[in-house]
């Protein structure tokens, strides 16, 4: 017998050698999802190890195709094909229809889904400065069209190094770098705010020239711990970075507006190229929901190819 603790139950079940999680907590009467009747096809039946994961014995192998498919974490399994040898406390991640509905419309014949995933990244969040009285003072097609034309040439630079646009606020984006645990996240988040830094330069020469108006740019980068995963529901769901250092960044790119710069990195970020950044001024700023000041750095452009 081994003892399994599901605190989403506050119920305590012995599990007889050889027998699932599942099927120990259904013979307890809890009414423990499995749409798939046990055939690790829906995942229905997922729990969350607590404590005790080196007495849950290794994926068999239709858990851990599903598992590849799904990007669960080792502490994520399925109840229908997991056993346990001695102590375990876990939690139950289907408690009603509504998870249950969640989880089957997950889109399990498309593309997978990342379910939520802590990832080392590096964000980058750019605004455009003045950006009211541009759009007030130009015409409505004139305004599309411009920011069509920015965020191609933005969306190219993110590209090229390697980084991938989440969300566009009307004025501006969050990238993210380090998807698919690239480690040269760091570099390529300022060699790609340098890029578009240079590439706007050129641009607001073409705006003025259509419009009668400037345009120029803010930058915020941090790096860190962050969420990665599909949030929304179906036909609307969205990848998402979710978390402090996310915050962060979209806090440092607005210090550009009071501090009257317009590229600013995060000490964490400042320290992984501090010998081949030039800086313009260290500035300590206030962040809300943050205690304390916190140091951030005023780049002067070099060409990404100083970089390495």
């Amino acid at each position: 017998m081994a003892e399994l603790i599901l605190n989403s139950d506050k119920l305590t079940v012995d599990c007889e050698h050889g027998e699932t999680i599942l099927d120990a907590s259904l013979k307890m009467g809890i009414n423990h999802a499995h749409a798939c009747g046990g055939q690790a096809k829906c995942s229905t039946c997922r729990v969350y190890i607590n404590e005790g994961l080196e007495n849950v014995n290794p994926r068999n192998e239709k858990e851990q195709k599903l598992a590849d498919v799904l990007k669960f974490g080792p502490e994520i399994r399925l109840a229908c094909q997991t056993t346990v040898c001695g102590p375990v406390k876990a939690r139950r991640l289907v408690l009603d229809k509504i998870d249950e509905n969640i989880i089957l419309s997950s889109g399990m014949s498309s593309a997978p889904r990342s379910l939520g995933e802590v990832i080392d990244a590096s964000v980058l969040f750019v605004d455009i400065a003045d950006y009211t009285a541009f759009s007030e003072r130009t015409p409505a097609y004139d305004v599309v069209h411009v920011l069509n034309r920015y965020f191609y040439i933005a969306g190219n630079i993110i590209k090229k190094h390697n980084g991938r646009i989440l969300d566009y606020y009307g004025d501006g984006f969050l990238a993210i770098f380090g998807l698919d645990h690239q480690p040269n996240h760091t570099k390529n988040v300022i060699s790609a705010g340098f890029e578009l830094q240079e590439a706007i330069k050129k641009f607001d020469t073409e705006v003025h020239d259509l419009v009668n108006s400037s345009f120029k740019i803010r930058l915020g980068a941090h790096t860190g711990k962050v969420i990665w995963g599909t949030i929304g529901i179906e036909g609307m769901q969205k990848e998402a970075a979710i978390g402090d250092t996310v915050n962060f960044a979209s806090r440092i790119e607005q210090a550009n507006k009071t501090l009257n710069t317009d590229f600013l990195i995060s000490e964490a970020l400042f320290k992984k190229f501090e010998t081949c950044c030039v800086v313009n001024a260290e500035y300590e700023i206030e962040v809300k929901g943050k205690k304390g000041s916190h140091k951030v750095y005023s780049l002067e452009y070099v060409s990404p190819t100083v970089l390495v």
